[in-house]
């Protein structure tokens, strides 16, 4: 089996994204939010170890959850590592774990793998809560 059908493990480092800040805080949830949230930087050896390019869609899978994003060339990314912002879209694949010496939400191991399906959409990343 090749690495393009079972995915590769990656470090994926969520980050503070100043685009994105100015669309929440506008309160925009819609395709402005979704354009800049929907996103992973990987290397390019990365890129080729799935047979991808540049603008292809990734599933990214990890025991908290899965989301399908589009996958950028990072010329300047190291493999095995990729870079996210922190959003709807990283907060599907984290998971606390109380024993571990990695900040909660930082860095996601994640499986990568080339997606078929869409975009996840931010509709059915938003937990709404019924308020007593």
């Amino acid at each position: 089996m090749t690495s393009q059908q079972v995915g590769i493990v990656l470090t994926i480092v969520a980050h503070e994204d100043v685009h994105l800040s100015i669309v929440k805080q506008k309160g925009d949830w819609g395709d402005a939010y979704q354009k800049k949230a929907a996103v992973v930087r990987l290397s390019r050896a990365d890129l080729e170890k799935l047979a991808l390019k540049d603008g292809a869609k990734v599933e990214m899978s990890t025991a908290a959850g899965s989301v399908v994003v589009t996958a950028r060339s990072d010329a300047t990314g190291e493999p095995g590592v990729g870079f996210m912002p922190s959003s709807l879209h990283t907060n599907r694949l984290k998971s606390y774990d109380p024993g571990s010496a990695i900040s909660p939400g930082k860095h996601i191991e994640a499986r990568v793998m080339p997606a078929e399906k869409g975009i996840t959409l931010v509709a059915g990343l938003i937990v709404r809560r019924n308020r007593a």
